[in-house]
């Protein structure tokens, strides 16, 4: 138990390096944007970002993620398996410039096609020679790479935004110039110089890699359509404006799930290994246990803090995005759990079951989002981000049961999830009485989760004694 934890623990701290250093930045960075951007020009970069996520996995069929699988077996060919990765993406490369025309018949886009364009490509290679590392488990400098692409980004924006006044074309071009810096640093990390000297395709790889990332396309579609496409509807709904609000928002849980995906990236690692072990349920279930108690105090915590906050971090016209927070940030706690759950997917290599959960819960969200945000506005989009991600956490677990049986229900998971429910009603009630019963209720939360907090504060007092 003791070295399976100082495996997950290693590897969490590593990939926290990475994670707390992008997101940081960017998270910090949000001030100078709101100051420098307006709703409607931060709206247009962000639904610009949104169409380069989606149409990298679209366009490649999903060879990243089938990267990092295969360079994760025994005896696997890294110049390979990534010279694979690289041909796909160079036929890609052309696919994405035939999009061009359509770009610009797009009333936002118009101005700024042939950079989408360049953002996605420059955005696809970045992703594959990081993919490469984290399945050579050189997780040290995978972090490394992401905080270079970070800093850069961070770095380019302040020149660009302020000291040139340049608006949406600025911040595109950070970006890209920011992907071309990651890739070089990927791919000489990962000893990737000599990739096409002497390389010959093994079909038989190919083909393995294929079916298996072919499998996981449509579920990395369906995933985008849950978690982003509710920014193009807004948009199309609402207007530019109500996108930028949304995005600013989408900041808080952003933030959450960073924190959460840094423990969920290297529990990947740690059920891959224990995925032949006698007693993989009951450890599975105890980390499982761990996670929700942390997911659910970050989220009460931020809650009770969301309009304070806001106060400072965004200028005036953006400080309304708040009322926003709330339900995307319970919408954190089940993309948190669903993730976790679908680990199990990643190792067993069963991308069908990805494909299942992730379309029906597609269907769901863009039904809702399509009834919901012409009626209630931006909440719309968030009340069904919600139910969607609800939706396939509940079909994951179920459809897992096969190879894991999780505990997903007991007392203590149902009260945090009923009090985080509760204050995200209460923190609407804007006078010093319904900041009181907000208070009381995250100290109930504290309350539920006493156990784990004492044995977290136990654990920590007895590594600082062991180190002394």
């Amino acid at each position: 138990m003791k070295q399976r934890n100082q495996y997950l623990m290693k590897n969490t701290i590593i990939f926290a390096i990475g994670n707390f250093g992008t997101k940081m930045i960017s998270f910090f960075l949000v001030p100078l944007y709101t100051n420098l951007l307006s709703t409607g020009e931060y709206g247009i970069v962000d639904l610009i970002l949104t169409i380069g996520t989606v149409l990298i996995p679209f366009l490649t069929f999903n060879i990243a993620d089938g990267i990092m699988r295969f360079a994760l077996d025994k005896d696997a060919d890294y110049t390979q398996i990534t010279g694979i990765g690289i041909i796909m993406m160079i036929f890609s490369t052309a696919a994405i410039f035939l999009l061009m025309p359509f770009f610009r018949m797009t009333e936002s886009l118009k101005d700024y096609s042939v950079l989408v364009c360049v953002f996605t490509v420059t955005l696809g290679y970045s992703q594959i020679a990081l993919a490469n590392l984290r399945g050579q488990e050189k997780l040290l400098q995978y972090s490394i790479g992401n905080i270079i692409q970070s800093f850069a980004i961070a770095l380019l924006n302040i020149i660009f935004l302020s000291r040139f006044q340049e608006k949406v074309e600025g911040y595109l071009w950070a970006y890209i110039i920011a992907n071309c810096l990651t890739t070089v640093y990927a791919l000489f990390k990962g000893n990737m110089k000599d990739i096409f000297q002497g390389f010959q395709i093994q079909r038989s790889l190919v083909k393995e890699m294929f079916r298996y990332s072919l499998g996981l396309m449509p579920n990395a579609l369906m995933w985008w359509i849950m978690n982003s496409s509710d920014r193009i509807m807004i948009t199309a709904f609402l207007g530019a404006s109500a996108n930028g609000l949304f995005a600013v928002a989408y900041k808080i849980p952003t933030l959450l799930t960073t924190i959460a995906n840094t423990f969920t990236q290297a529990w990947s690692y740690s059920a891959i290994r224990e995925a032949e072990s006698d007693d993989k349920d009951d450890y599975s279930n105890k980390v499982y246990e761990g996670l929700v108690a942390v997911v659910l105090l970050l989220s009460c915590g931020m809650i009770l803090f969301i309009k304070p906050f806001f106060r400072f971090y965004v200028e005036e016209s953006y400080f309304v995005a708040w009322r926003y927070a709330p339900l995307l940030i319970i919408s954190f706690v089940f993309i948190t759990l669903s993730t976790f759950v679908g680990t199990t997917y990643i190792v067993y290599k069963d991308s069908k079951g990805f494909l299942k959960g992730a379309i029906l819960g597609a269907v769901l969200n863009i039904v809702l989002n399509l009834i919901l945000i012409p009626q209630i506005g931006i909440n719309g989009a968030g009340v069904a981000t919600a139910i969607g991600y609800i939706f396939v956490f509940f079909y994951r677990v179920k459809d897992t049961q096969k190879y894991l049986k999780l505990a997903v229900m007991n007392k203590r998971d149902v009260a945090g999830y009923a009090l985080l429910l509760l204050m995200s009603v209460t923190v609407y009630w804007n006078d010093w009485k319904g900041y009181g019963i907000l208070f009381l209720e995250f100290l109930c939360a504290v309350i539920v989760f006493r156990k784990f907090i004492m044995e977290m504060a136990q654990s920590l007092l007895k590594r600082q004694k062991i180190t002394l």
